[in-house]
């Protein structure tokens, strides 16, 4: 593989003879909104419990399984991958493991320094996170890749447009965008989404700033002229999206939608 994807650990991907993106992602944080800013300070706080909630919470494990499906899917020829608010690592790690060259990249410095933990206790090949805020405003010094993931990522962002162009600029023709973001039509989102109206809890809802039906991200897909391939819901493992379920289709009783598109 060229050698502009063999960054440094610390430095940013380039494409050949593009320099440096440091005052590129020095534009982006300071444009950044105190909204995204938020979000990220929730996530250095909770960083720890959030890596281990992957061993205890049925939702988070239900993730891990409907992402490797996909991942099954998409990811059998890729070569470099970003995974775009990788939080501490989990998804970028399953990316190295099929022997995909992974950049991770999130605001969060807690969450990395997790990330970068778990790198080094499995061999840490083809794995280099970096701190920089999304989405990236000048993607032109950093290498095009075969596949982007962003799990739960985007939602917290301003702009779900702008967050999509980012990540089609980062793709190779026809390279593929995995991502997943929160359900609009999910009984049990409305439900707790009223609770934090109310109290302020769960604090991290009242930090999410889109909810999204399928009709929405095949359309926001469309005019950032990505191609839909698919989308599946999940994080329906709960006891009361369990109830639920018996009665009303997965697109009620599930707190996520994962989605598959492509570049032209």
């Amino acid at each position: 593989m060229a050698s502009a994807l063999r960054p440094r650990v610390g430095e940013p991907v380039l494409a050949d003879g593009a320099g440096a993106a440091r005052e590129q992602e020095a534009e982006g944080r300071a444009a950044m909104n105190s909204a995204v800013k938020d979000a990220v300070a929730f996530h250095s706080e909770i960083a720890a419990e959030f890596h281990a909630s992957y061993q205890t919470h049925a939702n988070r494990r239900e993730r891990v399984q409907v992402w490797r499906g996909f991942l099954d899917r998409y990811a059998r020829d890729a070569r470099l991958a970003y995974d775009m608010g990788c939080g501490t690592g989990i998804l970028a790690c399953e990316l190295a493991a099929r022997g995909i060259e992974t950049i991770g990249i999130d605001g969060s410095e807690a969450m990395l320094n997790i990330a970068r933990d778990t790198a080094r206790n499995l061999g840490g090949a083809k794995m280099t996170f970096l701190q920089r805020m999304l989405p990236i405003s000048d993607t032109a010094a950093y290498a095009r890749a075969d596949l982007i993931i962003s799990s739960s990522c985007i939602e917290y962002l301003e702009s779900i447009p702008a967050a999509l162009i980012c990540f089609r600029e980062l793709l190779r023709q026809r390279g593929v965008l995995i991502f997943s973001v929160s359900n609009h039509d999910s009984l049990s989102r409305k439900l707790v989404r009223f609770v934090n109206r109310l109290t302020g809890r769960p604090r991290y809802l009242g930090l999410l700033r889109h909810f999204m039906t399928a009709e929405e991200i095949r359309r926001d897909l469309q005019a950032s002229d990505l191609v839909y391939l698919e989308h599946a819901y999940f994080a329906g493992a709960d006891r009361f999206n369990r109830v639920l379920a018996r009665f009303l289709p997965p697109q009620f009783t599930s707190n996520m939608i994962i989605v598959a598109a492509r570049r032209r």
